[in-house]
């Protein structure tokens, strides 16, 4: 018998969770003895009735009290921990035989297995009355990792991907799964689901500034920048009721629900109503009846972080990128501000006259296994308890369950949540699930009179802003996407063989200036041929038969070697790119490409040779004809604008990984620009004082790849109002060194344009 057949009943939320808001089951009452029957004799007789159980429940049996949203009435009843929250044969893997179909959740329940000794610390913790409780850096790491996959994992995804073909996957990222699933060979959603489960759970997250880039060539790349998001732009915090009566709830999506805008719009032509943007400031993990994990942005304030301006400002303009200016100095958008949680104290800093300092002030710090953090347990009260269930309960659209452990500190939340008014907790009933919410909430209101509710209860429909084209708002995301994906493409698009390579540019004087001579010229011309040749041959023979991973390291090797050969041939291979690569994307024969398109900005760094180290001329000729090849791929492309105005945080981290592909990943730090000293000095000069002024940025928990950029466009901008000083001298002719100020300053290491604020 299969798996498939046999029937398992998986969990959503995890047991050991679970158990934390059991109880004893206890039966309800007795049976009471059988009647006699008339004219005597027989019948059973006297004697006490045997206890009255409940189907599949027995004494002792770990049970949950809960309200059942599926029963009609609405009900508070138990049920055992072993036969809630969960689906029969969730993550099995049909299409493949029967000892691999449970592998998702052999995996699933490893990991659970080692959170829950890293959550029972904290049970114990909080049950000794300790004030927080230490862990190390890997288990940290596996905290968040593990709080990903509770949302991931829950059935609302299963029902998002749990289709057979990919014309039945509706989402609004739909286009995207199919393009990827046919890329990838995947023939169902639900396969890409499981992979993407096992992909996070086997991720090593010991090189932080390593794995988010490397999670988006292993999985759906949505996906990817989402767990990315989730890790990187938001710190933990433990809350705990400061007030003995008070209590956690627990619900099917609780781990999906946060605090923070949230926005439907509806097509006013067609009447589609659609997701418009979403910004979570504040999520949510229950951990038991008196702890609950709070997730907060890394970009809302924090007091003690911000006691450095240059920290302050990079929070500003993070805060301003995904909120909008008004959120820069204001608390105001988010109805949990004064939530009394701060970020965990760690091992490697201190607070030194209320600034935070590195211990090892050598500036060689990096992070480490070793490293410790100190959670606190944070009290909060009741008004907080209530909210935080508040938006548990307000998002019970499609859920079956509210798990509590105490009756009366569930009457006390759940009368708080109905009688409240809309703009403290929400109850305002709009967007895709309308009908459902409105359900849901008058099944409480319900239940709640029957628990001796006599207040008003207060919510209200509201009809959703209306957007004029909704499907192409929904394609411009998906638009965004593809960029990024094109992106990490770019490198391999060396797909077709060239022709003959004819020169209708002004080229035999820069080849001149390269020690170029009428003797040099057919062997430059016929090596370049040949070293395009093998870069394409390379990456056809390898397609499909090695590991990606091995595909890039041999691109990378490749283009090492070549960076050894003369300027002047590597300016030939960077042309012969050019050509195909552009004639490809613009639909042109390569015989009649004009003299524009052959131009390119590695001329003025061939005009500019002699300020540049030989050794390094011709890396710097490559890093800018393949980064000028990359904008004049995608003209309508303009990254710096695609760093604003962000709906969520998945679309900020996709336009931050847009960012790193075509600003950072190619040319690298201007402090290693390829050889020229006086810049090079000048760089690491900006950066290093930048970096003391800001000493601690690197353990703040803000995301790197943020942090990272803005300090890298920071440095770039500072050494442009240098460049002309600093070349001056060894660059007299005033048009040749503009050129080379225009062809760095926006191609090779761009900045944003005039007007545009780094921080």
């Amino acid at each position: 018998m299969s798996n498939q057949q046999a029937g398992q009943y998986q969990h959503f939320v995890p047991q050991f969770l679970l158990r934390n808001f059991s109880h004893p089951y206890k039966p309800d009452g007795e049976i009471p003895p059988p009647k006699k029957r008339k004219g005597g004799g027989g019948g059973g007789g006297g004697g006490g009735g045997k206890p009255k159980y409940q189907k599949g429940m027995y004494p002792g049996d770990p049970v949950i009290r809960h309200l059942d949203l599926t029963a009609d009435p609405p009900a508070i009843c138990e049920k055992p921990v072993k036969r809630i929250l969960g689906q029969i044969n969730m993550y099995d893997d049909s299409s493949k035989p029967d000892k691999q179909q449970r592998e998702v959740e052999q995996m699933l329940s490893k990991l659970e297995d080692q959170a829950s000794q890293i959550f029972r610390k904290i049970i114990n913790a909080h049950e000794q009355k300790e004030p927080g409780i230490w862990i190390t850096r890997p288990e940290r790491d596996l905290i968040r990792k593990f709080l990903f996959i509770l949302k991931y994992r829950g059935s609302g995804f299963y029902e998002r991907f749990n289709h057979d073909s990919p014309g039945a996957y509706s989402a609004d990222d739909r286009e995207l799964m199919r393009e990827y699933m046919s890329q990838h060979g995947f023939t169902r959603p639900l396969d890409v689901w499981l992979h993407a489960i096992k992909t996070i759970i086997n991720l090593d997250m010991t090189e932080r500034k390593k794995w988010h880039k490397e999670l988006a060539n292993q999985m759906y790349t949505g996906d990817a920048l989402w767990f990315v998001g989730h890790c990187e732009f938001y710190y933990m915090a433990i809350c705990t009721p400061s007030d003995p009566g008070d209590e956690f709830v627990l619900t099917d999506g609780c781990y999906n629900v946060f605090e923070g805008n949230n926005c439907f719009v509806r097509d006013s032509k067609t009447g589609e109503v659609g997701g418009g943007s979403h910004t979570p400031l504040h999520m949510f993990a229950p951990i038991s009846p008196k702890l609950m994990i709070v997730l907060r942005a890394n970009q809302l304030p924090n007091a003690l972080e911000d006691a450095d301006e240059v920290v302050k400002k990079f929070r500003q303009l993070q805060r301003g990128l995904v909120l909008g200016p008004l959120s820069v100095d204001d608390w105001g958008f988010s109805k949990l501000a004064d939530l009394p949680i701060d970020k965990a104290r760690n091992s490697y800093s201190r607070v030194v006259n209320g600034r935070l300092h590195l211990i090892d002030s050598s500036g060689e710090w990096k992070p480490g296994k070793q490293d410790r953090f100190c959670f606190n347990l944070f009290p909060i009260g009741t008004r907080h308890v209530n909210m935080i269930n508040g938006f548990l309960l307000d998002n019970c659209a499609t859920c079956t369950s509210v798990v509590f452990e105490s009756t009366s500190a569930f009457k006390k939340t759940l009368e708080w949540f109905l009688a409240a008014p809309c703009e403290v907790i929400g109850k305002i009933i709009t967007g895709l699930m309308a009908d459902e919410r409105e359900v849901a909430l008058k099944k409480m209101i319900e239940v709640a009179r029957s628990l001796g509710f006599e207040g008003k209860a207060v919510w209200r429909r509201e009809a959703e802003p209306l957007m004029d084209d909704y499907e192409g708002y929904r394609l411009s995301h998906a638009e965004r996407s593809r960029t990024f994906e094109a992106g990490k493409r770019d490198d391999d698009d060396f797909t077709v063989l060239p022709r003959r390579f004819k020169s209708k540019t002004q080229f035999p004087l820069l080849y001149s200036l390269l020690a170029g001579t009428p003797e040099t010229l057919f062997k430059d011309l016929h090596q370049a041929e040949r070293m395009w040749v093998l870069r394409v041959k390379i990456d056809a023979w390898s397609n499909g038969q090695v590991g990606e991973a091995i595909r890039q390291r041999n691109r990378e090797l490749l283009i090492q070697a070549y960076m050894q050969l003369p300027p002047r041939r590597v300016l030939f291979f960077v042309m012969f790119s050019r050509l195909m690569i552009l004639s490809q994307t613009l639909g042109i024969k390569p015989e009649l490409v004009n003299e524009e398109l052959m131009d390119g900005p590695e001329h003025a760094i061939v005009r500019a040779h002699e300020v540049v180290k030989r050794d390094m001329l011709s890396t710097l000729i490559y890093k800018t004809a393949m980064n000028d090849i990359k904008k004049r791929r995608r003209p309508d492309l303009d990254i710096w604008k695609g760093l604003g105005g962000h709906s969520s945080d998945e679309d900020l981290a996709c336009a931050l990984a847009l960012a790193d592909l075509f600003i950072l990943s190619l040319p690298g730090a201007i402090r290693d620009c390829a050889g020229i000293p006086e810049i090079e000095q000048a760089a690491v000069e900006i950066e290093m004082d930048f970096r003391q002024r800001a000493g601690f940025a690197r353990q703040l928990g803000l995301p790197p790849m943020f942090m990272e950029l803005m300090m890298e466009l920071s440095v770039r901008a500072l050494v442009k109002e240098q460049f002309a000083r600093l070349l001056g001298r060894k660059l007299q002719d005033s048009a040749v060194l503009a050129e080379l100020e225009k062809a760095f300053f926006e191609v090779t290491y761009p900045i944003p344009p005039p007007g545009w604020r780094l921080i």
